[in-house]
């Protein structure tokens, strides 16, 4: 992905940043949106032409394919499109009215929303473009992890205020964790004065900072195209790739809203609108499919025109669109519905005004309105509408995941449980038990569930622990090895069949919640008595404390040759 144009940026903004030192980074106070814009409220050009804005992201490519085939127009639209990758700029703009229209992920239109709300005007999201599924990533320095980063650089009013929110607020850390913000998002091609803009070059230059967001492109200069960075031609020493969105595809969404005022008013224009959008998506996709073909060629050559001002970084282009995954119609109803999944509009809100308010980015909760569309009336021309109850594709081979998490566990033990673990959720039973039903263990599963779609590209490996008294008691009363080992492998095959028993319990939940999941996603595996809590148990509670199913939430984007997504 780090193709021609993103080397040139690169290397550019490394010159431009070198000339500055850390005491010369722009670091920012945190504030909500709503202070720092400050445009008054006009209403919207009557113009017959409306403007729609854009942003340098994939997604937006099915906007401008939308201009390109006419697909506007045959819904009796005229439209022109504007890119402005400045938010504040893009909110102003739309209080202005100057366009109707916001264009952001749910984080920024959330933060968005209180400033109409300061001006008595509400915003109403009508429409899901993406998710980010691998364009986004947290970098860290050497041995920093989320347990214990303690600063992150990342853009105010960006896409990626959100997806450092979910992650800290999963390891309970929000509030521990000290953000430096800065203006720009990614490396200023123009020349800064002396003064580091971005997260990038903040990171390159304060050795304070443990972290930083950034868009892919930049994750891999800083970490020598995704190893470890050697300190060279623009890395950090030192640094990795904590995680991207192809590990946490379901946090950052990317979506249209519209001024309410002029929804109420042109309520078919805008359901217009968002026709247009859904059979772009669908066009898209067909143009994916054969990146040779003319139709693939001049949407990258225009998208690279709108987006770098350049018509020949279209490969650029090209890896943007890769680092996205379209949701079309079925991913709309699911979205603004919440029918099949738990990353939905409400959740969303909810998780992300909750944080916000915690950062000091919104002063207090805001309700947010969705389009309330009725879908059926949307099929129109729609060739993929309505069907939703196709498979879920799936990511891994089973048995190859398995044999290789085995092999890594009986040879990795310790570092097994370190390296690479995102999250924990532990599941402790009875002596002897082996049932896990649904009923009793809901909260757990409710649990494991929203992390595991959270995190839709990790491993989730469902692991059975026993407790080792038995075999400890017969070591003390020299029992033969042969024994000794009968009492470890018994001990094993029952931690296997209770993980494998939660791992179909688990599955028949979600099921009877009717949230479809990759079941490909979840290995379970036994350790018997390997990895014991307390070893030996000295009390009841430890003793307790060993019997465990533990589901382990696995980054595995580093380990591709070995855990590999199917196709």
């Amino acid at each position: 992905m780090q193709k021609l144009f993103y080397s040139i940026l690169g290397m550019l903004g490394v010159l431009l940043a070198s000339t500055a030192s850390a005491q010369n980074i722009n670091y920012l106070t945190a504030k909500p949106l709503s202070t720092a814009v400050t445009a008054s409220l006009r209403n919207v050009s009557t113009s017959s032409t409306v403007k729609v804005p854009i942003i340098t992201w994939g997604g937006d490519m099915a906007t401008v394919l939308a201009k390109e085939e006419g697909l506007f127009a045959k819904q009796g639209l005229n439209v022109s499109l504007f890119r402005e990758d400045n938010f504040t700029k893009q909110v102003s703009k739309c209080l202005s009215g100057e366009t109707p229209y916001l264009r952001g992920t749910m984080g920024m239109i959330n933060a968005a929303s209180e400033v109409f709300k300061k001006k008595n005007m509400e915003l109403v999201v009508i429409y899901q473009m993406t998710w980010s599924v691998g364009g986004d990533a947290m970098v860290v320095r050497s041995g920093k992890n989320l347990k214990n980063i303690k600063t992150v650089a990342a853009q105010l009013y960006g896409p990626h205020m959100d997806y450092a929110a979910n992650l800290f607020n999963k390891v309970g850390r929000l509030n521990r964790v000290s953000f430096k913000w800065l203006p720009e998002l990614t490396l200023p091609t123009v020349d800064t004065r002396g003064k580091i803009v971005d997260p990038v070059s903040a990171f390159q230059s304060d050795t304070k900072l443990d972290a930083t967001m950034c868009i892919i492109p930049d994750a891999l200069m800083l970490t020598s195209n995704g190893a470890v960075g050697t300190g060279a031609e623009g890395s950090v020493k030192g640094a990795k790739i904590l995680l991207s969105t192809k590990t946490a595809g379901r946090i950052i969404a990317d979506v249209y809203a519209v001024r309410k005022d002029y929804f109420d008013a042109n309520k078919s224009k805008v359901m217009n609108f968002v026709k247009a959008l859904m059979q772009a998506e669908e066009s898209i996709r067909k143009v994916k499919k054969s990146p040779s073909g003319t139709k693939y060629r001049s949407l990258m050559s225009k998208s690279a025109e709108i987006f770098f001002g350049a018509s020949q970084a279209s490969a650029d282009a090209a890896a943007l669109l890769g680092d996205c995954e379209f949701v079309g119609y079925n991913g709309n109803v699911s979205f603004f519905t919440g029918k099949g999944t738990s990353r939905n509009f409400t959740t969303l809100n909810r998780e992300i005004q909750g944080a916000f308010k915690s950062m000091g980015l919104m002063t207090g909760s805001v309700s947010l309105k969705s389009a309330g569309w009725n879908f059926a009336s949307l099929k129109g021309g729609l060739s993929s509408a309505g069907s939703s109850n196709a498979p879920v594709k799936k990511k891994f081979d089973k048995q190859k995941v398995t044999s290789k998490v085995e092999e890594k566990i009986l040879a990795e033990t310790t570092s097994w449980e370190e390296e690479g673990t995102l999250f924990v959720v532990e599941i402790n039973f009875a002596p002897n038990q082996s049932e896990f039903s649904a009923s009793k263990y809901a909260g757990d599963f409710q649990k494991a569930l929203e992390i595991a779609e959270t995190y839709s590209g990790a491993l989730i490996v469902i692991e059975g622990h026993s407790d080792p008294l038995g075999v400890l008691k017969s070591e003390r009363d020299g029992d033969s090895k042969q024994v000794i080992n009968a009492k470890r492998q018994k001990a094993k095959n029952l931690s296997y069949q209770r993980s494998q028993n939660v791992r179909s319990n688990f599955i028949a939940y979600c099921k009877q919640k009717g949230i479809k999941i990759d079941e490909s996603q979840f290995v379970a595996v036994g350790f018997g008595t390997k990895t014991p809590k307390y070893n030996p148990p000295k009390t009841k509670d430890e003793w307790a404390a060993n019997r465990r199913v533990v589901f382990r939430i696995k980054q595995v984007e580093a380990e591709l040759e070995e855990f590999v997504p199917l196709d």
